[in-house]
């Protein structure tokens, strides 16, 4: 498998089910070194309320990630601020988180925008850290009587220098 086999297209509300169950893994898999059973319980609770997700598929500029035709992450903008970027528990490490966020970083300078924004979990942050996204501030999210610690990030993206005319 080599990352020319990796496949981004734009998410249709018949992926729902699929990518519901690579959120729900994903979290329990990937994240379960930094999150408890009961974090990620509540964690994975919206899984349980497809028409949220469902929305978020309709409005968004939302994006999935295939090798070959299984499901091997997602991700989604939504005006200045990165809302998803989950890669399956089977395709870490192949760069499929890079080549989603590059796609969601391509839409963003292409609609103008300034500054990118998004929460990440303890899990995201090393990487969100490495495509110069700097955090804002931690952020503790007590939910059901269960604390749900991430991070608020932000990048700014720097404008192509305007070119003197020559003279």
């Amino acid at each position: 498998m080599t990352l020319n086999s990796i496949r981004i297209t734009f998410a249709e509300i018949s992926n729902l089910k699929e990518i519901i169950t690579l959120f729900v893994e994903t979290i329990n898999t990937v994240c379960a070194k930094d999150y408890s059973p009961e974090q990620r319980a509540v964690w994975t609770e919206g899984a349980q309320h497809p028409e949220r997700l469902e929305k978020k598929l309709e409005t968004q500029y939302f994006l999935v990630a295939r090798i070959e035709e299984k499901l091997a992450g997602f991700a989604s903008l939504e005006n200045n601020y990165i809302d998803y970027l989950f890669v399956h528990k089977d395709f870490q490490g192949l760069g499929i988180a890079k080549q989603l966020y590059a796609a969601l970083l391509r839409k963003a300078i292409e609609t103008n925008v300034e500054t990118l924004t998004t929460n990440v979990s303890l899990t995201t942050r090393p990487f969100f850290e490495t495509m110069g996204f700097e955090v804002i501030r931690k952020q503790d999210n007590p939910t059901r009587g269960v604390n749900l610690t991430n991070f608020m990030m932000e990048k700014r993206l720097e404008k192509e220098p305007e070119i003197e005319p020559f003279r």
